[in-house]
């Protein structure tokens, strides 16, 4: 099986069309955290079985639709799910927002991890919640979250913590243990994590995906997709984990009364192909990742000293601290002087770093690093 790289643009793209029109086709775009593959083989021919058919009206979710995930979570996470856990979204982004107006009161206080993924930030902020940073603390050996700091910021207007789990932008896959010390605090200080886990099969071997589930069952809520593994956010559709019955209960409610819990038929039929059919297709797209993965870090830290290159334990993003070069507006300048457009640590609540999505063929990725290089030099 071999993977199928595909030219992204003219189909608005985000990724590609967007940049293209706001900066020209001379750059190349390495930013938004979707990939350059088309999916699954076996996701495509469902489709066109589907498209075949030509009738698209009101879908369920089947029997088999949850038992797939179920049946994903067995074989590659070795949890058991309750099939009673899951409920429906729409996207991870917008079940995080129908959470925090759910199970939080205006004013309420939510901790998140920076550097992280920006609509952390904003779904705080617009929901007129009290956002508290917690952020995760650079060591030798990559990033660890500050415990310490965590214990002393939660008070009794603290509500939640919304973690990244495998972390975005970092890549760290927290281990049980990390996981463990955060789920105490948790249960002591009556906090619900809301864990967003769509990073979790892009792992790289030694390291390995350890969902907050097995830290605990009370207080936890995961939400997740097969978008990000198999290429394929733009159906619009996740699941969330949900074990305690009261907290499922409200999400529910809340869910009812805006009436968005209705299913995307293409959605629905991604999922349940990628999870029941998709294992062997997603060990081929983790060779390539971490070949490219492997690419860029050595070249950086080879041809790019004073960038600080973070090796990710997960997902296909590069985090790339260029505080040593004292650059006023990293991404700006990579996009002036390489061409390349990669995202703003800014945005991540890091001026400093940019971040570098390197789900591409190997070729794009070796054009992207020697523009990056030829920039790189110019700084000096």
């Amino acid at each position: 099986m071999s993977l199928n790289f595909v030219d992204r643009s003219g189909w608005n793209s985000i990724k590609y069309d967007s940049i293209y029109r706001k900066y020209g086709k001379d750059v190349i775009p390495a930013w938004i955290a979707d990939m350059d593959v088309a999916t699954a083989p076996e996701i495509i021919e469902e489709f066109y079985k589907r498209v075949s058919h030509g009738a698209f009206g009101y879908t369920f979710r089947s029997e088999e639709y949850y038992s797939s995930i179920v049946n994903w979570y067995r074989s590659r996470y070795n949890f058991e799910l309750q099939p009673d856990w899951i409920v429906d979204g729409i996207g991870v982004i917008p079940m995080i927002s129908v959470l925090v107006n759910a199970l939080t009161d205006p004013g309420d206080k939510i901790i998140i991890q920076p550097p992280v993924y920006p609509p952390f930030f904003s779904i705080i902020r617009k929901n007129n919640r009290t956002l508290v940073e917690n952020r995760l603390v650079k060591t030798d050996s990559g990033y660890v979250m500050d415990i310490e700091h965590l214990k002393r910021v939660v008070d009794s207007r603290t509500k939640a913590i919304i973690l990244c789990n495998p972390h975005n932008p970092v890549g760290r896959a927290w281990t049980l243990n990390e996981l463990s010390e955060l789920y105490k605090i948790a249960i002591d200080r009556n906090l619900i994590i809301i864990s967003d886990e769509i990073h979790g099969d892009i792992i790289y071997s030694p390291d390995r995906f350890t969902t907050i589930l097995k830290a605990g069952l009370p207080n936890v809520i995961v939400l997740n997709s097969p978008g990000k593994t198999f290429n394929m956010p733009g159906l619009n559709n996740s699941y969330g984990i949900i074990p305690d019955e009261n907290l499922r209960k409200r999400y529910l409610e809340f869910v009812s009364r805006y009436e968005i819990g209705s299913s995307n038929i293409f959605g629905t039929i991604g999922l349940q192909i990628a999870y029941s059919k998709g294992s062997t297709w997603v060990d081929k797209l983790l060779e390539h990742l971490l070949k490219n993965r492997n690419v860029a870090y050595e070249f950086l830290r080879e041809n790019c000293p004073l960038i600080d290159v973070n090796l990710p334990q997960a997902t296909f993003l590069m985090w790339l601290d260029c505080h040593k070069l004292n650059l006023q507006d990293p991404q700006r300048f990579f996009l002036e002087k390489a061409r390349v457009y990669m995202n703003s640590g800014k945005d991540f609540g890091d001026p400093h770093s940019i971040r570098l999505n390197f789900a591409c063929s190997t070729e794009t990725l070796i054009e992207i690093l020697s523009r990056i290089k030829k920039a790189y030099d110019s700084a000096l």
